[in-house]
């Protein structure tokens, strides 16, 4: 009877010993099996899903055109930019505006209502053309709706010398062409994002110098220098 109870005890001991052993065996298994890497294949797109608004409307270049104010009157010019890197661009820039003395002014004359400006003898008017660059300012600091930037440039300006009728008919004076250099300097800003479209106010100072004699605008009141400040409107149009 000892013999088959200490049997039977070694028995049930040995049971529970390799029970135990299992179930220890299936526990390590599960956690071994929550650490298994995910068998699923992640596929990387090769360009951005979402693309970022602001970068996608930039452009490259842009062509403008510009509304210029001076004391001479009105004007006009159009521009054509190419960036060279996010802060600097290279600009060809071409101007038309008339050319006059402060004190040009325009009469009636009651018998024929013909209007005249007393003593005029030309009507002048410039078209300086130049390349320059154009310097955007504080771009880490300011918005992109705000952009202020400087410039300058240096080229070339066509006077156009035009023969003022005074009297209806002068045979003997005809329309001549001079050549001069030019250059600017401006200062101003571009408003709304820089997309297809966007606006531009700024000041530029032409400086066109005309040596020797100068041309009378106003009889014995030679011009010699064909620039001066002006205020510009634009609009810009991406390319």
């Amino acid at each position: 009877m000892r013999v088959s109870f200490v049997i039977k005890n070694m028995l049930f001991l040995c049971m529970f010993y390799m029970g135990s052993n299992i179930l220890h065996a299936q526990e390590k298994g599960l956690i071994e099996f929550g650490n298994l890497p995910d068998s699923m294949i992640v596929f990387t797109s090769p360009r951005p899903l979402i693309t970022d608004n602001s970068e996608t409307l930039k452009y490259s270049s842009f062509w403008s055109i510009e509304l210029l104010f001076s004391g001479n009157g009105f004007g006009a010019g159009c521009s054509y930019s190419k960036h060279l890197s996010p802060t600097l661009s290279l600009t060809a820039l071409l101007g038309i505006t008339g050319n006059r003395n402060s004190d040009e002014l325009e009469y009636i004359d009651p018998m024929t209502g013909r209007t005249f400006i007393p003593n005029k003898v030309n009507s002048l008017y410039s078209f300086p053309l130049t390349i320059g660059m154009q310097k955007r300012l504080f771009q880490e600091s300011l918005s992109e709706s705000f952009r202020p930037f400087i410039g300058a440039g240096l080229g070339y300006s066509m006077i156009l010398q035009v023969p003022y009728d005074q009297n209806g008919f002068e045979p003997d004076r005809r329309t001549l062409a001079h050549g001069r250099p030019a250059g600017y300097l401006s200062i101003g800003s571009a408003f709304g994002s820089e997309g297809r479209t966007s606006l531009s106010a700024l000041i530029r100072y032409y400086y066109i110098p005309f040596s020797g004699n100068g041309i009378d605008s106003i009889k014995d009141l030679p011009m010699n220098d064909f620039g001066g400040l002006f205020i510009a409107l634009g609009i810009a149009f991406g390319n």
